[in-house]
């Protein structure tokens, strides 16, 4: 958290996104539909963005006098955090950060969503999101939204005969993205240990034959071990419980086979 200066007084606001309230994080999502529509370019992003986090509501801090406005300029930087760029072709792109484990909107209305790093989705439910994930790259706009918003209905449990609403159909999946990038990115914290989950998709070297089943395939084995039950009870397990257990078979099937040698 950062405190801003303005006419004499002190204002807590967020620097990143872990730290935005839901109804912050909302107001943020709004505005990254504006700048994604360019209805908005950076530069007001940054405007607006800044005069709503330091209490202006929808008034910008640009319609103080020039004292209070060189003020706040001079602090404006407190919102980097929230801006990413990159250069392409010499030229500067912007986007804005959505890379956070942390579910900030885990309730919308009366729809309630899972917890921090997806905690609470089942096995399934994950299997099912990630599967629609992988059905989307190269698909059209109107095929990825329909994609998105089903990924909304798993996460949050709305019914087939209610509408999606459009923040959720970009939380979502937007959420879920982040999780799983994170698990595959390094070793993450569980119960105050970093377990490396990275080594469930490493090759363990010794070539073996795809049978393109996937995840499912993942699942009839998990199945098929028994200690979660039959494919229906492994797609109701925990999802948290699951993952760990693949963990602790890779991790003995590669200690094994390091003995062996």
């Amino acid at each position: 958290m950062k405190t801003i200066t303005t006419r004499g007084r002190s204002v807590t606001i967020p620097e990143c996104i872990d730290e935005l309230t839901p109804k912050q994080y909302e107001y943020y999502c709004f505005l990254a539909f504006a700048l994604g529509g360019k209805v908005i370019d950076i530069d007001y992003f940054r405007v607006r963005w800044f005069s709503y986090l330091i209490g202006l509501g929808k008034s910008d801090y640009t319609i103080l006098i020039p004292q209070y406005i060189e003020e706040l300029e001079s602090q404006k930087q407190s919102i980097d955090g929230f801006v990413k760029t990159k250069t392409m072709n010499g030229e500067t792109q912007y986007s804005l950060d959505f890379n956070t484990t942390t579910n900030l909107l885990p309730e919308y209305r009366d729809l309630k969503g899972p917890g921090n790093w997806l905690d609470g989705i089942t096995f399934g439910e994950f299997v099912h999101c990630l599967t629609i994930l992988e059905s989307l790259a190269n698909a059209d706009n109107e095929t990825v939204a329909n994609g998105y918003a089903d990924i909304a209905r798993i996460l949050y449990h709305i019914p087939e005969d209610s509408n999606v609403p459009d923040i959720l159909a970009y939380h979502a999946p937007t959420l879920f993205l982040s999780v799983w990038n994170a698990i595959q990115a390094e070793p993450i914290d569980i119960n105050g240990k970093k377990i490396d989950l990275r080594i469930i998709f490493r090759s363990s070297g010794q070539s073996v034959a795809d049978d393109k089943t996937g995840w499912a395939g993942i699942t009839f084995e998990v199945a098929s071990a028994g200690l979660f039950g039959t494919v229906k009870e492994v797609e109701a397990s925990d999802f948290w419980e699951v993952l760990l257990y693949l963990y602790k078979c890779k991790f003995e099937y590669n200690h094994n086979k390091n003995i062996s040698k």
